[in-house]
């Protein structure tokens, strides 16, 4: 299990990193230092983007979640599936033959979809209600995204309150699961754990440190490359039928970017996939831009969940696979609008705390000591050579700076400067 203390998940193993730096020059929030190009380590603020995952050639960045040593289903664990998971076995298999799958490989399976409906019409309402309105705040950011809100957090604290305050269909579809179990006696509290299966790691975060709610309501999580092989063993044969109904939710397509909006009725929405875009908009969004646009769908990972990293299908091949797949769906929601509507009513979907900035990100000196310290590092910045080359072990000369201005390196560590 991982400590709930933990800041992050994402670990680098020292044994396998040779230092190449090739994480370090990915971290879009530069929170990665290889000094005297040993290895790499994980000093700053990281919001488990998985960047640094995907570009290691060497394997030795990784990511931890609840059962990283997964290797098959304990008792009574209640499984809850990302859409993505839909995404990872082809064109030629159907949602309904995963679903088969999964309740052959785990003994309780729930059926996520449904709460991708029912947030997207409790999102509909709210934007209606709060539109226009002189204390609401525009754009309205969506919270379904744990790499988002963490860099909200700790680089766009401004934009906090942006956020939207519909709880994550992943918390409403483990919230019900567990009143469910308990109304209905099925299991004891201390026998079960409801997990979801994932794509990314980061889900860990809103897992162990949940910026919306005082307890995630889910237990744990396993990756989607985890379980991807004791699924695909336990697909339906081609000339068998699948027992479980058909889906027929668009909310199939929720894993690419655009698919949270797609299932949204009229309005003014948009949809960024990818951190360095995600953090050019929020950018503009900071100053004031994009006040006419009421939703905005942001993912870390390009093309949106589908590329997150641990995910096992080519992020375009899964694209095509659940836009193929979408088409075979009505466009209609699954679930009655007026009882949707009640449960709003009465603050269902609603999450219980707003979201804060971290303390160790709050945490100033005092406005002189930081102009001292802004004097300094552009002082420090002047006799670089500006090569941007890394060596130093910071991922640029800006980093570099801050580096030797804070005291964790010294000024003589950039070699281009001494061969000058």
């Amino acid at each position: 299990m991982t400590d709930k203390t933990s800041l992050h998940y994402v670990h680098i193993d020292e044994k396998r990193c040779v230092g190449c730096v090739l994480c370090m020059k990915a971290c879009p929030t530069k929170a990665i230092r290889v000094r005297g190009l040993k290895v790499a380590k994980i000093v700053g603020t990281c919001v488990d983007c998985g960047e640094c995952i995907r570009v290691c050639p060497h394997g030795a960045v990784k990511a931890t979640t609840t059962r990283d040593d997964y290797k098959a289903p304990a008792a009574n664990m209640v499984i809850s599936a990302s859409p993505v998971l839909y995404s990872q076995f082809g064109q030629d298999v159907l949602p309904e033959d995963i679903q088969a799958a999964l309740q052959k490989t785990f003994e309780y399976v729930f059926d996520q979809t449904y709460f991708l409906d029912l947030y997207n019409v409790a999102l509909e309402i709210f934007i209606k209600e709060t539109s226009g309105k002189e204390d609401s705040s525009r754009p309205l950011i969506s919270p379904v995204c744990p790499v988002v809100n963490r860099l909200i957090a700790y680089r766009f604290p401004a934009l906090l309150k942006n956020l939207s305050p519909i709880l994550t269909p992943r918390e409403l579809a483990a919230r019900e699961l567990k009143r469910r179990i308990e109304k209905d006696d099925l299991l004891k509290k201390t026998d079960y754990g409801v997990y979801h299966i994932t794509p990314c790691s980061a889900k860990m975060i809103s897992i162990n440190n949940p910026m919306f709610l005082k307890t995630s309501y889910l237990d744990g999580a396993i990756g989607i490359n985890d379980v991807f092989e004791s699924v695909k063993r336990n697909l339906p044969g081609p000339d068998e039928t699948s027992p479980v109904s058909p889906s027929n939710s668009l909310a199939i397509g929720w894993g690419i970017s655009g698919g949270e909006i797609a299932a949204m009725g009229e309005g003014n929405y948009m949809a960024v996939s990818g951190l360095p875009e995600t953090i050019r908009y929020l950018e503009k969004i900071e100053m004031g831009l994009f006040r006419d646009i009421e939703y905005f769908e942001f993912r870390a990972c390009l093309e949106g969940c589908i590329g997150g990293p641990l995910t096992v299908a080519d992020r375009y091949e899964a694209k095509r696979t659940v836009m193929n797949i979408s088409r075979m769906f009505s466009h209609d929601k699954r679930i009655r609008y007026a009882q949707a509507e009640r449960a709003y009513r009465k603050g269902w979907f609603f999450s219980e705390k707003r979201p804060q900035q971290p303390e160790e990100a709050g945490k100033r000196s005092g406005i002189i000591h930081e102009i001292e310290r802004q004097e300094k590092i552009a002082k420090i910045m002047e006799g670089l050579p500006g090569k941007e080359c890394g060596f130093c072990g910071s991922p640029g000369c800006r980093s570099f700076a801050e580096d030797v201005a804070d005291g964790r390196a010294m000024l003589e560590e950039c070699i281009r400067m001494r061969i000058r």
